[in-house]
C-alpha cells in the first residue's frame, strides 16, 4: 500500500511534497530528469502521519543514501503550487528545507550521479548565476535559492 499523501479527485490531485535546497557555497544540488526537460529540488512525497522534516531525511535517505545532519537542516518555507500536467490539475503544498553541505557530502553526492530511488533523474549541481538554464519547478525556486 501506498502512503503518500497524494489524493486524487477526478481530475485534480493534492499532493503534500518536501523538498531541500543542498548547497555549497553558490552552487545547489537538483534533481534533473532524463526523459524531460524539468528540474527540481531533491525530496519526494510527505507519507500518511510523516512530519515533514522526517520525510526530507527519509527522501534524501532513499534517493542519495545520504543521512543529513538534522541539526543543521533550516526549514525555510511552505507554499502552495498550482499547475496542470497532461490534463490533470494540480494542487501541492511543499515545504522547502535548506541544508549547507559540507566538502564530504558535497563530493559524495557529485560521485553518485543518479537518483537511487528513481532511475529517470540524476543529481547535478548547478551554480546560482546559471539557474535560468534549467527548467526548474516550481519556478518561485528561482527567486528563494538566489535570495538565501
Amino acid at each position: 500500500m501506498n502512503n503518500d499523501l497524494k489524493i486524487t479527485m477526478g481530475n485534480n490531485v493534492l499532493n503534500i511534497r518536501v523538498g531541500i535546497i543542498l548547497r555549497k557555497g553558490k552552487e545547489v544540488a537538483l534533481e534533473i530528469s532524463k526523459i524531460g526537460a524539468n528540474t527540481a529540488v531533491p525530496g519526494g512525497r510527505v507519507r500518511i502521519n510523516e512530519h515533514s522534516f522526517n520525510a526530507i531525511l527519509r527522501e534524501i535517505k532513499e534517493e542519495m543514501n545520504l543521512d543529513l545532519d538534522k541539526s543543521k537542516i533550516k526549514r525555510v518555507d511552505t507554499f502552495e503550487n498550482f499547475f496542470e500536467y497532461d490534463g490533470t490539475k494540480f494542487h501541492e503544498i511543499f515545504f522547502l528545507y535548506e541544508y549547507d553541505l559540507n566538502e564530504e557530502e558535497y563530493n559524495y553526492i557529485k560521485s553518485i550521479g543518479n537518483n537511487r530511488d528513481n532511475e529517470t533523474t540524476f543529481f547535478e549541481f548547478v551554480d546560482n548565476s546559471r539557474l535560468e538554464e534549467v527548467n526548474l519547478l516550481p519556478t518561485l525556486l528561482y527567486d528563494i535559492i538566489r535570495n538565501r
